[in-house]
């Protein structure tokens, strides 16, 4: 829009500088006191008449002899003026289309924004049915762990110390802080006294940070 209105200005300077010059065209050509010529007295009219031939013709301008006739300056403005239109108008053809295509790109950037938000929404729905699943099924496993070491620590329990720590010596470690720390501390006492020295040292060890 700056760069048409730059235009538009500049047709109107030009169009008044054509003007002026029009203007002061005509003034030359009819403004000034007509040539009296050598004449015969007693016959005035002839010399009217001729005056006025002479006026009408097509007789080359004072201002430039050697051409035929001057460019009618109303013409060359209406000439200039048209050019100007037909310019103007080119780049207001060109400006809608531009647009046009402009409006086409933002309609496909805001379907696409569209479509991206909703794949989006859609991706953060099924990651939270699957933290939702997840945590169900970590509940799930963390139960039945829980119910599995619970038979154990009631198995062990129930048996003899020295029976239950020659079990205890051959199971893994993780496994055997797992029974002892649900066990009551009476009987995990009386089953470490039968342990391995290294590994009730070890039992010990974790189930005193564990109690920490």
């Amino acid at each position: 829009m700056n760069t048409l209105k730059r235009w538009t200005a500049c047709l109107l300077l030009n169009l008044i500088i054509v003007t002026i010059v029009f203007v002061g065209v005509s003034y030359i050509h009819y403004g000034q006191p007509a040539q009296v010529l050598a004449a015969d007295p007693e016959e005035p009219e002839k010399e009217a008449v001729e005056g006025e031939n002479t006026e009408e013709g097509d007789a080359p301008c004072p201002e430039c002899p050697e051409c035929p006739e001057c460019p009618d300056p109303a013409k060359v403005v209406l000439q200039g003026l048209a050019e100007r239109k037909k310019a103007v108008d080119e780049a207001s053809e060109q400006l809608a289309k531009e647009k046009k295509e402009l409006e086409t790109y933002e309609a496909q950037i805001d379907e696409k924004i569209e479509s991206l938000t909703a794949l989006k929404k859609q991706i953060e729905a099924d990651m939270a049915r699957l933290e939702t699943k997840k945590t169900a099924a970590e509940q799930k496993e963390a139960a039945t762990f829980e119910a599995k070491m619970n038979r154990l620590v009631k198995m062990y329990a129930s048996m003899k110390p020295k029976a239950a720590a020659e079990i205890v010596n051959k199971m893994e470690l993780s496994v055997a802080y797992e029974i002892f720390l649900r066990m009551r501390e009476v009987s995990a006492s009386q089953i470490l006294a039968f342990v391995e020295s290294e590994k009730a040292a070890k039992i010990s060890e974790r189930l005193a940070f564990r109690k920490r």
